[in-house]
């Protein structure tokens, strides 16, 4: 084993001896290092601050980490029934003790006055509320419980709402800082913002402040700014008339044997059975389409009349609603399309309350998609504009519905119920059309 040097384990070429001390003189380099080492450590012991700081009978404790000049801090709460409580820890983000002391001492206090309050003894900051809301909306949507309008508001969250307000914390919010990040919104955008855009950024921001409150981190008397919803008016979306709509499901109707490969031909077909089903019911596209399932259509009996019922959950809950005859057909032909379907009449089909998806592949498996494949079949349709510059969506169909059911006669009311939305919408977007519908009554 190699022997370590140290101060008398070497053999000196001179050396003196007195009374007071001795001295070594040596030209050994691995003495003089090992010397000079020595020295060293005994200086550091001399002149080493503490690492260790007890405050507040040892409640809180100011400690450093051989990693970093940072003091931290570590406090304790004790419940009410017990002596045990809960340790937390912090960082002070300062090297200088006596500022290390104070705002232990106030994060201490802050925490003490919280937990009498039943809050949370250390306040979030805006990045991880956010997160947790995120988190929430991304497991209802995996649950099959989640909104289509939670996709944009996780958009507005990760995009716009944490890298502005990232660091703050809610409390911390002033008007002053919502207005900043308005205008920085716009910027980002290009653009003023919409109404209905404001609405969407608004409801996000609202469900953070929501998730704070229901998990404890702040209280729901704490006043937090709102987000702005006024804007510029937005444009009606466009709508199908009667002819284009017949045109396309005309066309619709041999367009879906094509395809290259079976599986755009089943994405055609699908597409088909989607523009039958939105345009007889009035459902929104997405969450209530995708959802819909045989389980959820049965029939309806009024004074000796069947009518087909189907039952919807989407963006403003589940509720109820009535096809028109015609969907009766369109039926009958998605029943004959899938072989664990085809074999029941549809009478039977519909009191097996089979839980199987309407508008799917023939593996069980629904398109993420078919917004690309609805705009190829306009452009070859030839309604409307050609590629992306076509204004008309899957969406349009509701619109459609909207108008032809107003114009026919269809009272607001009966109709709000039907599409789940309100009176107050339909008469803002429609506005045009009720006052045309009462023009008899107005002459």
């Amino acid at each position: 084993m190699k022997k370590t040097a140290s101060l008398f384990n070497f053999s000196p070429k001179t050396y003196y001896r007195d009374t007071n001390y001795l001295q070594v003189l040596t030209t050994t380099p691995q003495v003089v290092r090992h010397t000079q080492q020595y020295a060293g450590n005994i200086q550091h012991l001399r002149t080493a601050a503490p690492r260790l700081v007890r405050l507040r009978d040892g409640e809180v404790v100011l400690f450093r980490l051989p990693t970093s000049s940072k003091w931290h801090i570590r406090y304790k709460l004790k419940s009410e029934n017990t002596h045990s409580g809960e340790w937390v820890r912090v960082s002070s983000r300062t090297a200088v003790l006596e500022d290390a002391k104070r705002k232990a001492c106030e994060l201490y206090d802050e925490a003490r006055y919280r937990q009498r309050l039943g809050l949370a003894p250390v306040m979030k900051r805006y990045a991880d509320i956010a997160a947790a809301c995120v988190a929430d909306m991304r497991d209802e949507q995996a649950n099959g419980h989640g909104k289509a309008i939670y996709k944009d508001y996780i958009n507005c969250i990760e995009k716009y709402l944490v890298p502005y307000f990232g660091n703050h914390h809610l409390t911390t919010l002033t008007a002053q800082h919502i207005a900043e990040f308005e205008q920085w919104r716009d910027d980002v955008m290009g653009k003023r913002a919409k109404s209905s855009t404001l609405v969407t950024f608004a409801s996000a921001y609202n469900r953070i402040h929501e998730t704070a409150i229901q998990r404890g981190w702040i209280s729901d008397k704490v006043p937090v700014p709102k987000l702005s919803v006024r804007g510029e008016k937005g444009k009606p979306r466009d709508a199908f008339s009667v002819e284009q709509i017949t045109q396309l499901r005309e066309f619709l109707a041999l367009w879906h044997t094509g395809g290259n490969t079976d599986k755009s031909k089943q994405t055609r077909r699908i597409l088909r059975d989607t523009v039958d089903v939105l345009y007889l019911t009035g459902m929104r596209v997405g969450t209530e389409t995708n959802g819909l399932e045989w389980q959820h259509i049965e029939w309806h009996r009024e004074k000796s009349v069947r009518y087909l019922r189907v039952w919807v959950s989407g963006k403003t809950g589940p509720r109820w609603l009535i096809g028109k005859h015609e969907l009766l057909h369109t039926l009958n032909r998605i029943r004959l399309e899938h072989e664990d379907t085809a074999e029941l009449d549809l009478d039977a089909l519909l009191a097996a309350k089979l839980p199987l998806k309407l508008l799917r592949y023939k593996d069980g498996t629904q398109p993420i998609n078919t917004n690309h494949t609805f705009k190829a079949a306009l452009t070859a349709a030839g309604i409307g504009q050609r590629g992306a510059r076509n204004s008309l969506t899957l969406y349009s169909i509701r619109h459609t519905y909207a108008t032809t059911e107003l114009l026919s006669g269809t009272d607001i009311h009966t109709l709000a119920k039907q599409m789940g939305t309100s009176v107050v919408m339909l008469e803002q977007h429609y506005s045009k059309l009720t006052a045309t519908m009462a023009a008899g009554k107005l002459a």
